[in-house]
């Protein structure tokens, strides 16, 4: 926020599409880290560079708005995971939200841990499973930061609706945790040993834990953030068990050396050989600029890996949201990605 001069009143004002959705916050008294807020607002200050450590400063200081009611969890949660206000303006896309379905029964989840030899730690992975028909095989949908997903969007009940309403058919949902926080950007960032896990024990554990019979030619992996970076990773080094791919504002800034041009994934999209046709929907939203205007934003890239990917053979959507990098939007696109692929005609 900017202050007014010579008050203690701080603003914020923003022209916004009648399309948008997303959460915010407010950050309270933030520490004072190298420096950088001793600077008159120094956002608007474009020589001042904040340090990755100030920046998530946000996250420990952070309060949600007691004037909008709408918000991701109870005020009272304890969970530990992010709660923020959710805003929906008028011409926002439609989706299944699930508190607006109070009297929907909320489904159980089967609740498991994976412990894993090669990266010597340990998971949670819930799973859900949808009612179906007589001798329907059921689609598999794998989430990373499953917990999010799971407990932040109750994606098991909207799923349930979806099902229910006839807009999706039979779908089981593996939602797989990091271990930590700490360990979250290493195993998603692409590397060797978390594909060697993904393929050599989270896959076949898979394959042997989930209620109904995994089909190859209808498994999805889906991820957000770094998870939409590892999920396009992951799914390229094994297409015979990965065949719908949906990264949701996937860090494709990301370079494994300053020579991987125009950016990482890129790079390694070109470097394949011939494999066999995936089904993609890729997003990025109209906020996910870079902080340091340059080329290497989640905007700027995610064009340029799904035009990557169809030069190569593959059938891949596009599509760009009113919105930031938020879970609100998130919610929508999966929905979305799913009904794409697929919707009951």
């Amino acid at each position: 926020m900017t202050r007014l001069p010579n008050t203690d009143i701080w603003f914020k004002e923003s022209i916004i599409d009648h399309r948008y959705i997303g959460s915010y916050s407010f950050a309270v008294d933030l520490p004072n880290l190298e420096g950088y807020l001793s600077n008159y607002c120094p956002h608007l200050n474009p020589k001042l560079k904040e340090s990755r450590t100030q920046r998530r400063a946000v996250i420990q200081m952070q309060r949600i708005d007691p004037f909008n009611e709408k918000t991701y969890l109870a005020s009272d949660d304890t969970s530990g995971l992010r709660n923020e206000n959710f805003l929906a303006l008028k011409d926002a896309p439609p989706f299944i939200d699930p508190k607006q379905y109070p009297n929907v029964h909320q489904p159980q989840l089967q609740e498991f841990v994976l412990d894993s030899k090669i990266l010597n730690n340990s998971r949670k992975i819930q799973i859900y499973q949808s009612k179906a028909k007589k001798n329907q095989s059921y689609i598999t949908a794998i989430f990373f930061d499953g917990q999010q997903y799971n407990e932040l969007l109750n994606v098991p009940k909207a799923l349930d609706i979806l099902v229910e309403q006839g807009q999706l058919p039979a779908i089981q949902a593996i939602f797989v945790s990091p271990p930590n926080d700490q360990e979250r950007p290493k195993e998603l960032t692409p590397n060797i040993k978390f594909s060697a896990f993904f393929s050599a024990e989270l896959m076949p554990w898979i394959q042997k834990n989930a209620p109904a019979k995994v089909d190859s030619k209808k498994t999805v992996l889906l991820g957000s953030s770094l998870g939409g970076l590892s999920s396009a990773y992951l799914a390229l080094d094994n297409p015979n068990q990965i065949s719908h791919v949906v990264p949701l504002s996937g860090s494709f800034w990301w370079q494994n050396a300053p020579t991987d041009l125009p950016n990482g994934m890129s790079k390694i999209i070109r470097d394949k050989t011939s494999q066999p046709k995936q089904h993609w929907f890729i997003t990025a939203n109209s906020y996910e600029s870079s902080r340091n205007n340059n080329e290497l934003s989640i905007l700027e890239t995610s064009p340029i890996v799904a035009a990557d990917l169809k030069n190569k053979g593959h059938d891949v959507h596009y599509k760009s949201y009113i919105g930031g990098h938020s879970y609100a939007v998130w919610q929508v696109a999966l929905q979305d990605a799913l009904k794409h692929f697929f919707a009951q005609k």
